[in-house]
């Protein structure tokens, strides 16, 4: 049986992608599909409790972002006390907004600053963090303006005020919102996750994806954890990042090259260092231990440690199997 590799299908994804757009337009346009708002806001009553529900609910905020200990903590800034300059987001957005004030030249409110960080967050990226957050009213998280807005309440509850009356939403939000679900990308070819899930984490396979990355408690940890990938991005972004990891590295990934003084190359993802060593995991998801002081150079590098060949050699068969199990990681 001959196996069709994934390059020749090349053609075919703008056509499908068309029509896809144009069923997900129909979709919409009928009144079906997509998910309500939370039950909280649905009357347009933005309060804490429903903010909060949405930050560790459906918005997928918790995935990047702590507060204090609970929540993630590597992508984005801790909403907490522990975050950046010392305060939690409500009283720190306070200071934010007089930076963005200084450096667009008008006036800037704390609640305006909150409402670009959930709707344009590349406009302002913080010291030390990527620009890397996805937009909250496309797909997979689609909120809708209320549970924006219950959001941002939310946020300005943490060490301030919650002040429903001060937030702007720029106008037209909700129609954003259905042209970017109607602009869905679609896989062409239905996969078969459970297939998808064997050749996921089968070590020995052409996938392998389950010797660097966890699902639950199976894989391994050389890469990002792929447990909810599906509620915070899109089929578009995993079928980039399947197919060029390169294009985008998540924070706390980046590669580094080490060359040891008896000419050594180790190249991988830093997991622990010390004053003593540095432990590097390799792309084969091995730990590889170099002593500090052999170290002659060490140098950032902008190519990830996962392959950029799964479009050489998984068939458009088992690259649809793998995207259906991945898909289905929400």
């Amino acid at each position: 049986m001959r196996r069709h590799l994934l390059g020749v299908a090349a053609l075919t994804v703008a056509v499908v992608l068309a029509i896809a757009a144009l069923g997900e337009l129909i979709t919409r346009v009928s009144g079906e599909g997509g998910e309500r708002p939370a039950a909280a806001v649905i009357a347009g009553v933005a309060t804490p409790e429903a903010g909060e529900a949405i930050f560790w609910g459906k918005g997928k905020c918790s995935t990047c972002h702590a507060v204090g200990g609970r929540g993630g903590a590597v992508r984005g800034p801790d909403q907490g006390a522990t975050g950046p300059l010392g305060q939690p987001i409500g009283l720190r957005a306070e200071a934010r907004a007089r930076e963005r004030s200084r450096a667009t030249g008008r006036p800037w409110t704390a609640a305006d600053y909150l409402v670009e960080s959930l709707l344009d967050p590349g406009a302002y990226v913080v010291a030390g963090y990527k620009n890397e957050m996805p937009n909250p009213l496309r797909p997979p998280i689609r909120l809708a303006p209320d549970e924006v807005r219950a959001a941002i309440v939310y946020l300005q509850s943490l060490g301030g005020t919650p002040d429903p009356a001060a937030i702007a939403l720029p106008p037209g939000l909700a129609a954003q919102a259905r042209a970017a679900a109607a602009e869905e990308w679609r896989a062409y070819v239905a996969g078969d996750a459970k297939k998808g899930e064997r050749l996921f984490f089968d070590a020995d396979g052409s996938a392998g994806c389950g010797r660097c990355h966890r699902v639950g408690a199976r894989g391994g940890d050389v890469g990002p954890e792929l447990t909810h990938i599906a509620g915070t991005r899109d089929a578009r972004f995993i079928v980039e990042s399947i197919l060029e990891p390169s294009k985008v590295i998540a924070s706390g990934y980046e590669t580094v090259l080490i060359v040891t003084k008896d000419e050594r190359h180790v190249t991988g993802i830093v997991r622990r260092e010390s004053a003593a060593a540095v432990e590097v995991a390799d792309s084969q998801g091995r730990i590889q231990r170099v002593a500090t002081r052999d170290v002659r150079r060490r140098a950032p590098q902008a190519i990830s440690t996962m392959p950029g060949n799964f479009g050489e050699i998984l068939t458009v068969e088992e690259f649809h199997d793998v995207l259906a199990y991945v898909l289905a990681l929400r």
